[in-house]
């Protein structure tokens, strides 16, 4: 079975809007947290392979088991980022 993903261009850019996502959006935010700008780059290879799952665990910081509710809706939100889908 073979999954065509959305090719990125600038995965910096992408990057430092994932880590956003993981840190917490809101109004006036504009970059995520030192931890989860470090986290960005893990993250942003992890949604390659579009397991969600996994993007909410290395969020939460919880290793294998799931994460929080709140880090799997990001999660996903990073998934659909990552392919290039309206989140």
């Amino acid at each position: 079975m073979s999954t065509t993903l959305t090719p990125m261009l600038d995965t910096a850019a992408l990057e430092e809007r994932i880590a956003l996502v993981a840190c917490g959006e809101r109004p006036g935010k504009t970059q995520g947290c030192d931890s989860c700008r470090r986290k960005g780059a893990i993250l942003l290879n992890i949604a390659s392979t579009g397991a969600a799952e996994a993007v909410a665990a290395t969020i939460c910081g919880t290793g294998n088991r799931p994460g929080c509710y709140d880090c799997r809706d990001k999660s996903v939100k990073i998934v659909r980022l990552y392919n290039g889908e309206a989140a």
